[in-house]
């Protein structure tokens, strides 16, 4: 994760996921220039956007790399890459992106830049934050510290671009804003995988954990809920028995029932 300008100022292009995902699981290692020949991803000697893809990839959970020669990569599909793959090979759905967003900007397994603009800053603002603050308040993370260069105009044309149609953010000359959004039914299984993800790896070892706990897995911020819209979900999630919520204490604490790996069996199941 700490590697902030791993995108080399590319944004994602979802096309170029795509064609990552289609030549996962192959036997060989190969190098960049051998998965450029075969995808069609332009790179360089020195630069160029399949690295960049690559790392984007690994960063919304769908590929790992267990290449063991420096210099070359061989790529395995995870769980949910497959879901994908069987499901929505072109990333079109608005399931699939918000599946990417997620895991992108996941405290724990995503992008560092990612999850510091959308899970420590923008919540502290929101009615929006100038772009100026904004590139200050990176400045001072103690996880950007020494870091002579932060380039955010990928984070930015990805959100215009590519993940346009979530709609996630909206930004001006002068300010980004992040949008609040409405709790979407066929969105639940979506909501479910996200939480119980973060929550494996924050409280590996707890199936119980305080209203607090919860909260702290920022849940709201990644999909732009108000704090109503939350606890509306949580009782949904209750309702279909991904987690059970423990009224009787207070706080009220929540206990989950199942685990993100069968929620991605689900992400799709209530599309039309």
């Amino acid at each position: 994760m700490n590697n902030v300008n791993f995108h080399q100022t590319f944004p994602v292009t979802l096309e170029y996921i795509s064609r990552i995902l289609e030549i996962t699981d192959m036997c060989a290692e190969m190098s960049k220039e051998e998965i450029s020949e075969l995808t069609g991803i332009p790179t360089g000697k020195s630069s160029g956007k399949v690295e960049p893809h690559i790392s984007y990839a690994i960063y919304m959970g769908l590929v790992t790399d267990v290449s063991k020669e420096s210099g070359k990569y061989k790529l395995i599909r995870t769980e949910l890459g497959n879901a994908i793959v069987r499901e929505d090979i072109g990333i079109r759905e608005e399931v699939s992106q918000l599946l990417c967003h997620s895991r992108l900007s996941s405290p724990s397994t995503g992008a560092l830049l990612w999850s510091t603009i959308i899970k420590k800053i923008m919540p502290n603002y929101p009615n929006g934050i100038k772009l100026m603050l904004l590139e200050d308040m990176l400045k001072k993370q103690s996880s950007f510290s020494g870091k002579k260069t932060i380039n955010i105009s990928p984070f930015y044309t990805t959100y215009q671009k590519s993940l346009d149609s979530l709609n996630l953010f909206e930004k001006s000359k002068e300010t980004l804003q992040l949008v609040p959004h409405k709790n979407k039914s066929e969105l639940i299984y979506v909501y479910a995988y996200t939480l119980l993800y973060e929550w494996e790896q924050t409280y590996p070892q707890h199936n119980e954990i305080t209203a607090d706990q919860l909260f702290s897995l920022g849940i709201g911020a990644t999909f732009g809920f108000a704090d109503s819209v939350i606890y509306q979900v949580l009782e949904q999630l209750s309702e279909i028995g991904v987690i059970r919520i423990n009224g009787q204490l207070s706080p009220f604490t929540v206990i989950k029932n199942t685990t993100s790996d069968i929620m991605i069996e689900k992400v799709y199941s209530l599309l039309c």
